[in-house]
């Protein structure tokens, strides 16, 4: 026996308005069956929508499993059970959905009121789910018969295909997210959002929300209503998933003060002092999503005197960019023009004043063993120093090297900043003796006290 399980959302047409480049009618032939008119013309529908916009398919399998049960009555009983495997997918090309099982069962009677029932099976079941707007349909031909009706229809389905109105680049996809111990706390959202703000700023990524997920939700519940319109609904299911996690660990943040208190004995006065010192530390770690390859991890401290907690998640911030940026796109010049440089970094990235070194790309570099592509050789050719940011590139100006000497597409490295230098130590000042602590002898010479 063969049972055909079909699920499939139809929306025969109804005016709407949509934007007209993300619309597309197109016609298509089906054909369907079922014991009536309707159910048939409902299958070939079915068929039309799953032709243009494909189905999500869910199959099932099952695997005899038989039991014995012995009755006091001096029944016996055989039964079949079983056990379940469960896939789900989708199918982009026309397909349909079946449930199929094969039964046998045999029962023998004798004396006694003895009974003897086997049960054996196996069988499997396939759910295919569309969803489409149907714009209309004719019929073609229709037969029915005792045994059911089969139609032909010539059917016009509204493709929608959604277009996002932000612009259309080969970003890498990166969603930031904070783990560990200190994840919920102020410092670790500060630092958090701010990686965001700068990734975002930068241009060279698409920038994926892991942190509103119950906002996010709700909106998609409304979605999914009634209570919105076709065109809404039609970009369901095209959320990005993230080609990169930026994984943040934020392991010490935090500023002490310590007193020191110190009684002196000959004034009978306590001197008291107080000093703070701030410490933080953090842990990264860029894990690309589709392998769960860790393509960088690295941690940075920062310890100082004084209340510089800003100064310790701004350091962090920085450090995280330049690294993850390094890693999945290095810096390259773009172009030069009138003797200034122009690389591909703009706001979040780039900073006026910055120093980076231009190295030349030459040969590619193969490792002998392992076949694995390198990098290539470098040159380095000059030094630039940036003035004008903008929102995706920066401009700067050659301090070493020559602008001429530079080809389009070198790599731009940023130059490690120079460690602040140390104010020199003050040298203690004598205090002059007060003229009431000084006693002229009578031979001469002055007495301090």
């Amino acid at each position: 026996m063969k049972t055909f399980l079909l699920t499939v959302c139809l929306a025969l047409a109804w005016p709407f308005a949509v934007q007209a480049q993300q619309a597309e009618e197109v016609v298509v032939q089906a054909h369907g069956y079922g014991d009536t008119y309707e159910q048939a013309v409902e299958s070939a529908l079915g068929d039309a929508v799953r032709q243009v916009t494909g189905a999500r398919v869910a199959t099932r399998s099952a695997g005899p499993k038989a039991t014995l049960s012995i009755k006091e009555s001096g029944e016996g009983e055989i039964t079949s059970g079983y056990s379940s495997l469960s896939t789900e997918g989708k199918l982009q090309s026309p397909g349909k959905g079946a449930a199929k099982t094969a039964s046998g069962s045999a029962h023998i009677e004798g004396e006694g009121a003895s009974r003897t029932t086997i049960e054996a099976g196996i069988g499997s079941e396939n759910r295919v789910t569309s969803q489409g707007k149907v714009k209309g349909y004719k019929v073609i031909r229709q037969a029915c018969e005792n045994k059911g009706c089969e139609v032909d229809l010539e059917v016009t389905v509204e493709k929608i295909e959604f277009k996002s109105k932000a612009p259309q680049a080969k970003r890498d996809s990166i969603a930031v997210v904070a783990t560990g111990r200190l994840r919920k706390s102020a410092n670790a959202d500060r630092l958090r959002q701010a990686l965001t703000d700068k990734l975002v700023k930068s241009g060279r990524f698409t920038v994926l929300d892991r942190n509103n997920d119950d906002a996010i939700s709700q909106e998609m519940s409304l979605l999914e209503s009634g209570q919105a319109s076709d065109e809404q609904r039609g970009k369901l299911g095209q959320a990005l998933g993230a080609d990169f996690m930026l994984i943040v660990n934020l392991t010490q943040a935090g500023v002490s003060t310590q007193v020191k208190e110190e009684f002196i004995d000959l004034t009978g006065e306590t001197n008291r002092e107080v000093s703070t010192s701030t410490r933080a530390s953090v842990r990264y770690t860029l894990v690309e999503s589709a392998t769960r390859a860790v393509r960088w991890s690295d941690s940075s401290r920062f310890s100082s005197s004084g209340n510089r907690l800003s100064a310790a998640l701004d350091g962090f911030l920085d450090k995280i960019i330049s690294d993850i940026s390094e890693v999945v796109s290095p810096p390259k010049v773009v172009a030069v023009t009138n003797g200034r440089v122009i690389i591909n970094r703009g706001q979040g990235l780039a900073a006026s004043g910055q120093t980076y070194d231009i190295y030349a790309q030459g040969e590619a570099l193969i490792d002998p063993d392992t076949g694995e592509q390198l990098g290539a050789a470098e040159e380095r050719v000059a030094t630039i120093r940036i003035g004008t940011v903008q929102a995706k590139i920066a401009y700067g100006d050659v301090v070493s090297g020559s602008a001429d000497a530079i080809p389009r597409g070198s790599v731009a490295r940023l130059q490690a900043p120079a460690p602040a230098a140390k104010p020199a130590a003050k040298k203690p000042v004598r205090k002059k003796a007060a003229g009431s602590d000084q006693q002229v002898e009578e031979g001469g010479g002055i007495i301090l006290h």
